[in-house]
């Protein structure tokens, strides 16, 4: 969205802009539900599909096209662009619950979530490493489910990244952008020591975007998203038989007897 009313504003504001706002959350004005999508192979559901912006007139990512353990967007106006001096901020957030099958035994875990996104920019004019596009991404995670049992919330750690391109070393017209970001769920989960035999069944998830271009007097800049992905790590596994954990427990008891009886 361009900021069409403010005057133009030196590099030193500028960079204050970008610093509040890179990865600052804001209030919705706008919100799309695109349902719910699977099961898809081999075994995940996507829930509740939801895109926002408070910046923007929405859609930005438009509707996503499920693929094996995946969403994928195509962009069709999720940009920022700035020229004469003007900034433009184009903050995006999108929604979705994920969660794997569960058959009996037979589970699908979700190992991990991805996000790769990317676009093209175009830096040009005459001016400083003040005019500058920026794209960035925060990757939030909370599991709801272990097992096929629900839990209370576990607040996995965030994941994010960025990338920058200024007109002093990356001018150009059309150049590509890309970043990607990974919340491994399996690894944190082990490392919050939260028991599980598969993993993490259900999961909400959130995603921040956002696109910064910021201009000089005699100079442009922009930048669009046009791919944005959504991945999941799926893990299979069974939960063994209550039966058979009892069994093994006897097993265990047997063998501590034998060998007493062999000690004494």
């Amino acid at each position: 969205m361009m900021l069409r009313t403010r005057k133009a504003f030196s590099a030193s504001a500028a960079a204050l802009v970008l610093a509040l706002l890179a990865f600052a959350p804001v209030a919705r004005a706008a919100s799309i539900n695109y349902g719910n999508f699977g099961p898809i192979a081999p075994g995940l559901t996507f829930t509740a599909v939801t895109e926002s912006s408070g910046t923007d007139v929405v859609p930005l990512y438009g509707p996503p096209v499920p693929f094996v353990t995946g969403l994928d967007f195509d962009p069709k106006s999720f940009v920022a662009s700035g020229a004469g001096g003007s900034a433009d901020i184009t903050d995006g957030q999108m929604n979705f619950g994920v969660s794997g099958q569960v058959s009996g035994n037979n589970i699908v875990a979700i190992g991990g979530i991805s996000l790769n996104e990317g676009g093209d920019y175009t830096v040009v004019g005459t001016g400083t490493a003040a005019t500058q596009v920026v794209g960035g991404a925060i990757l939030a995670v909370k599991v709801t489910e272990i097992d096929g049992v629900a839990v209370a919330p576990i607040s996995l750690s965030p994941t994010n990244a960025s990338v920058t391109y200024n007109l002093v070393a990356n001018a150009g017209v059309v150049k590509p952008w890309s970043l990607g970001v990974f919340v491994d769920v399996e690894a944190q989960l082990t490392t919050l020591g939260v028991p599980f035999v598969v993993g993490a069944t259900k999961a909400e998830v959130v995603i921040n975007n956002q696109l910064v271009a910021i201009s000089e007097a005699a100079s442009v800049s922009f930048i669009a998203k046009k791919d944005f992905v959504i991945g999941v790590v799926p893990e299979l596994g069974t939960l063994p038989e209550p039966g058979t954990l009892g069994m093994a427990g006897l097993a265990l008891c047997g063998i501590g007897a034998v060998s007493r009886r062999k000690r004494s």
